[in-house]
C-alpha cells in the first residue's frame, strides 16, 4: 500500500488524494487474504493439539488486529 502510494505521489497526486486512492486499491486484497488464512487456520485452531492450537489463535489473533489497524495506522505513517 505504502509502494502504490509513493507511485500515485511520483505521478502526481496530492499526498491525501494519494493515500485514499491507494487505501480503497489495496485494501480489498489484503483482507480477502486475511480472511481467506483465518478461515484456514480455524480447523487447525480447533485441533486438540497442545502445541499446535495455541500457534493457530495467535496467527488468527495477528492477523485479525494487524488487519484492522493497516486500515488506521498505514495511512497516519505515509502522510
Amino acid at each position: 500500500m505504502i509502494d502504490f502510494t509513493n507511485q500515485l505521489r511520483i505521478e502526481g497526486k496530492s499526498i491525501d488524494e494519494a493515500i485514499h486512492i491507494a487505501d480503497e486499491t489495496r485494501f480489498l486484497p489484503v483482507i480477502l487474504t486475511s480472511i481467506t488464512v483465518i478461515c484456514e487456520l480455524i480447523p487447525i485452531a480447533m485441533n486438540p493439539n497442545p502445541q499446535i492450537a495455541p500457534l493457530a489463535i495467535v496467527l488468527i489473533g495477528w492477523l485479525i488486529s494487524s488487519t484492522i489497524l493497516s486500515r488506521i495506522v498505514t495511512p497516519i505513517c505515509i502522510s
